[in-house]
């Protein structure tokens, strides 16, 4: 009895989550079709009339909708429906031979079958990619909603994760070694997750280089493990060991997700995350999905940000520690977005560099910062301006076409401009970068070096660099009045800087310790809240035409927003 029960409630469970309904949708509805072929074909004579092959229909869809058992089963009922109980005429009451019908009954069966078993060869090719012969995306959503239909009443939810992982260096490695060794790499890492796998997992083949597992609960670490040593070994192709960086995202039901397309989706959120983050392996969660989001909601705004008027610059001074004034600002940009406020460049800047909206703002950038240091020349200050550069900008051929139109609108001087560049753009492009900025020195616009100390730049590449100022990296800057040894390294930094005939900016001074201990070091400019924070231009002009300065003595200190 208790058996009979735990049957009844699991067709329950399974009649009322989507995919079960489908299917008795599915059923009902050919059902139906059989049954008004036949009382249409009873209602207009009987089986002697063309009618009849309307019940090609029903069979056709149970083909169709559940291969080659479907297209039998309505075959079978067709026929029977359309068998012995049928007369020929209805008028005269004159019934069928019985090799007539069973005759039909066969042949429906056997078109149903014929066709159901050729849908399932095709779904099969469909459902497999081409290139590793992997399942695909398809058959993963179809396994997963199978097994995520909900258990009976009082048994807990069927714990399983599903991995999505990206082959990281598969681009680099094609570029290398060409498209034929790319292809035996897939293959490769299909049969290399496989024998990780032993069955106790599934494996699919997602495209390109993103490949998917699913995976047990219970059987989780087992399975990460064996990835994980397998993938330790390189993948030999044409005689050569190539390895392969795998990094993967983990979605895990029922936690972040209760269909498939929740958990492919969020496995996959987590992967790229990784991915980007340089991590081996990410779980998901809901904090950078929700980022995910916004960021895109950000840029979908972004071009009526910039025809509406919702970009603005403002500018942080510069104060020259011997010359006891200010010697120039540095432009930041600023977004007063209609829903969010007022936005720092570290909630959009990134995504906008990695697109080709970064390209649209530059220019306007450029001139904005320049129509303020015009502004500042009318004023009668000697001041120069600095704005940052990605290193986007300097692959970008139209950046010195920019520049060279604001400084003729503006009738700025190239000498007053400076350029703010970090380690990390550097490195992207050493050579692209010595050009650009050899250029721009042609021209008299300086050159600073942002962030020094943060990343890893050659210190014989620096000097090949045609920079102008190193801006040492607000980490080091912070911990001077602490009980590190980072005054050494700032000493250090501010001495080579200056034997390089460069100025050195202390960028992140936010306290009265750390302004003296970066004058001790032998900094020539300090710059951070504690001198003064980012304002708009309109507000430095007031502040300088009531005859007031920005001292260094008279600080504003509190917590440091990013710029």
């Amino acid at each position: 009895m208790a058996r009979m029960d735990r049957a009844l409630a699991l067709a329950l469970t399974r009649w009322q989550h989507p995919a079960g309904l489908r299917r008795w949708l599915a059923v009902a509805g050919i059902a139906t079709l059989v049954a008004a072929t036949t009382f249409l074909v009873w209602q207009t004579g009987g089986i002697r009339y063309a009618f009849s092959h309307i019940m090609y229909l029903p069979v056709l869809l149970g083909a169709a909708l559940f291969g080659a058992a479907g297209g039998v089963a309505a075959g079978l009922a067709g026929g029977l429906a359309l068998g012995p109980g049928m007369p020929i005429d209805t008028a005269t009451g004159e019934m069928q031979d019985p090799v007539n019908w069973i005759y039909r009954t066969a042949f429906f069966v056997f078109v149903g079958g014929v066709v159901g078993m050729l849908g399932q060869a095709v779904a099969r090719l469909l459902g497999e990619d081409p290139v590793s012969g992997a399942p695909s995306q398809q058959p993963l959503r179809q396994a997963l909603e199978r097994t995520l239909e909900p258990p009976v009443s009082g048994h807990a939810p069927r714990r399983l994760s599903v991995l999505v992982a990206i082959f990281d260096n598969y681009t680099e490695l094609v570029n290398t070694f060409g498209p034929e060794v790319g292809v035996r790499l897939i293959g490769g890492v299909v049969q290399r997750l496989q024998a990780s796998c032993q069955g106790d997992a599934g494996v699919y083949h997602l495209h390109g280089e993103r490949f998917a597992v699913v995976v047990d609960g219970e059987r989780l670490d087992d399975v990460r493990a064996r990835i994980r040593a397998h993938f330790m070994e390189p993948l030999v192709a044409d005689g050569v060991p190539l390895y392969v960086n795998l990094t993967f995202g983990r979605a895990d039901h029922p936690e972040h997700g209760a269909s498939a397309e929740e958990l492919i989706q969020r496995a996959t959120i987590a992967a790229d995350l990784a991915s980007r983050r340089g991590e081996r392996e990410r779980v998901y969660d809901a904090g950078s999905d929700q980022t995910s989001r916004e960021n895109l909601v950000l840029l979908s705004g972004f071009r009526r940000a910039v025809s509406h008027g919702e970009l603005c610059l403002y500018h942080q001074p510069k104060w020259h520690l011997e010359q006891e004034r200010v010697v120039g600002t540095e432009a930041l940009l600023r977004w007063q977005h209609p829903e969010h406020g007022l936005l720092t460049p570290v909630r959009f800047i990134p995504q906008l560099e990695s697109s080709h909206l970064i390209h649209e703002l530059t220019p306007w950038v450029v001139s904005a910062a320049l129509r303020d240091l015009a502004e500042l020349q009318r004023d009668g200050r000697p001041w120069h301006v600095a704005l940052n550069l990605s290193a986007r900008n300097l692959n970008d051929d139209g950046l010195i076409g920019d520049l060279e139109r604001a400084l003729a609108e503006t009738g700025t001087s190239p000498e007053q401009l400076e350029v703010e560049v970090t380690e990390s753009a550097v490195l992207a492009d050493p050579e692209q970068a010595r050009r650009v900025l050899g250029r721009l020195r042609d021209w008299g616009v300086g050159v600073a070096i942002d962030d020094f100390g943060a990343g890893q730049t050659s210190l014989g590449y620096l000097r090949r660099l045609p920079a102008t100022s190193l801006k040492i990296d607000r980490a080091l800057i912070q911990e001077l009045a602490g009980p590190s040894s980072d005054g050494r390294i700032v000493e250090s930094v501010a001495g080579l800087g200056r034997r390089l005939g460069m100025e050195v900016v202390a960028e992140g001074v936010e306290d009265r310790a750390t302004l003296a201990m970066a004058r001790s070091a032998g900094c020539d400019i300090v710059q951070g809240y504690g001198i003064c924070p980012p304002q708009p231009m309109e507000t430095i002009r007031e502040a300088f035409a009531r005859e007031r300065s920005v001292r260094a003595q008279d600080f504003a200190v509190g917590s440091s927003p990013e710029a």
